[in-house]
């Protein structure tokens, strides 16, 4: 009997490979199941798997291991000390301490890695791997697996481009097992049959991929400890908008006009205080009173962007005391989370909500992918005090987190100084947005109460409708 054959019998044996009725992560409900994670009980046989795993790679040109956490972890570590081969690890998440890395191990850009799961099934968690540990240089051509489960996961890895191995298919594993009597031909064709109907397409990964989590805002509030997020909530339910108006305006008397007009209609009124020609804190006391009145908070988009002891200052300081005032203010992280901390300190004692900018609206921004990443990383790190980001295209998967989209319209399109627009509906439906940012589309409108009005409507159906 050849060692690949005697080792799934023993695999078998030991209760890793099961048949029966079992439901899967997905809710389907599957004749048998895989438990890899039973391994690590058995020393002797994780080598033996370890040594099949090897055999696919041996000729192989590559620098690291990789294991898709947690299943394959094991595998990645006794093949590294087996072959001397240096092993690398992805996170599934963040820590919150130290270096805060997503990929612990020591490695330079442009160095190869295989990547190792126990399971293709869909290859969703290899992909996810996969796109973690390219992001910090390197490189990959190769993935390995004991078991493709022959349900589309090999063929989506080759549509991306990378080249799957695995020790057994499904369809030998049956084949083995139905030959020494661990199976009956009843449990061999349902099983068989199982997965060919059962098959998960590349455009069907992509679109699963693709979906945005679909949080309501009360899961939001109830998954907060922030304040001003709990406030901020609270009357975009009672109002039943998600809108938030920009008032980009250059005088107090269009800002004031403004405010009044389309204050029944938004949960939020944005500002840029240091663009007001006869600023006064007349124009604050006035606007906290419209605020009250039509209850909406009052957001001044500094977007601090220094290091902590100048952005306290700026916080702070005369004329604009923003921090006496405002409800919510927005900062960018380029120059680290130090830049969070140093607001914290003062945004906590005047219950001031802090909005992380993970990503700006212009088409030649430079706020990058990695860029946006960390950022959201940070925001997740704060949450005592921040509120949410400002993002165009990623929702925080933190349900504690709110989502502010800047460059929304009615119509869609760009002007002609880079800025780029998206419709409410593509917005909340497609991208999972929490609050649509809306400046131009109202206050240049000759009604500018009727035009918040509407985007009111649109905007609040929108998110019915992604639920």
């Amino acid at each position: 009997m050849q060692k690949k054959e005697a080792l799934l019998l023993k695999l078998e044996e030991l209760g890793v490979l099961q048949f029966g009725q079992f439901t899967l992560k997905s809710g389907l409900s599957s004749p048998f199941y895989l438990d890899f994670r039973r391994v690590v009980a058995y020393p002797q046989l994780l080598k033996e798997i370890s040594e099949q795993l090897w055999e696919l790679i041996k000729d192989l040109e590559f620098d690291h291991l990789c294991g898709v956490p947690y299943a394959a972890l094991s595998l990645s570590s006794a093949l590294s000390m087996m072959h001397n081969k240096p092993m690398i690890v992805k996170r599934k998440e963040v820590k919150k301490h130290g270096t805060k890395k997503m990929v612990e191990g020591v490695f330079e850009e442009g160095q190869k890695a295989v990547v190792i799961d126990d399971v293709i099934s869909s290859g969703i968690s290899m992909i996810e791997t996969l796109e973690v540990i390219e992001a910090e240089g390197l490189e990959v051509d190769y993935v390995i697996s004991i078991v493709d489960r022959m349900q589309g996961g090999v063929s989506t890895l080759e549509k991306q481009g990378y080249q799957a191995l695995s020790v057994y298919t499904i369809a030998e594993i049956l084949d083995i097992l139905y030959r020494h009597d661990r199976i009956d031909e009843q449990m061999y064709n349902l099983t068989l049959a199982f997965v060919q109907n059962n098959q998960i397409g590349y455009e069907q990964l992509r679109l699963q991929r693709k979906a945005v989590p679909r949080l309501n805002y009360s899961t939001i509030k109830v998954n907060t400890q922030n304040g001003v997020t709990k406030r901020l909530i609270d009357i975009m339910e009672q109002k039943q908008t998600n809108l938030c108006c920009s008032a980009d305006v250059g005088t107090k008397a269009k800002l004031l006009q403004l405010a009044q007009e389309v204050g029944p209609y938004i949960a939020v009124l944005k500002t840029h205080m240091d663009s007001i020609e006869d600023f006064d804190q007349e124009l604050v006391i006035e606007l906290q009173a419209l605020a009250k009145r039509h209850n909406f908070l009052l957001f001044e988009d500094r977007k601090f962007a220094d290091i902590g002891h100048i952005v306290q200052q700026q916080f702070k300081a005369a004329p604009y005391c923003i921090a006496d005032w405002a409800d919510l203010i927005t900062v960018h992280v380029v120059a680290g989370a130090s830049s969070v901390d140093a607001l914290k300190q003062i945004a906590l004692q005047k219950n001031v909500g802090l909005i992380v900018v993970a990503q700006m609206s212009t088409v030649d921004t430079l706020t990058s992918r990695e860029y946006m990443k960390k950022a959201l990383a940070i925001a997740q790190d704060q949450q005592e005090v921040v509120v949410g980001v400002v993002s165009q295209n990623k929702r925080p998967r933190d349900a504690g987190l709110l989502m502010f989209t800047p460059g929304i319209k009615l119509g869609g399109g760009s002007d002609n100084l880079g800025q780029q627009y998206n419709h409410p509906t593509e917005a909340f439906e497609k991208r999972g947005i929490d609050l649509m940012i809306v400046g131009r589309g109202i206050y240049q409108d000759e009604q500018p109460a009727q035009k918040a009005a509407e985007y009111r409507k649109v905007g609040w159906e929108a998110y019915l409708k992604r639920l």
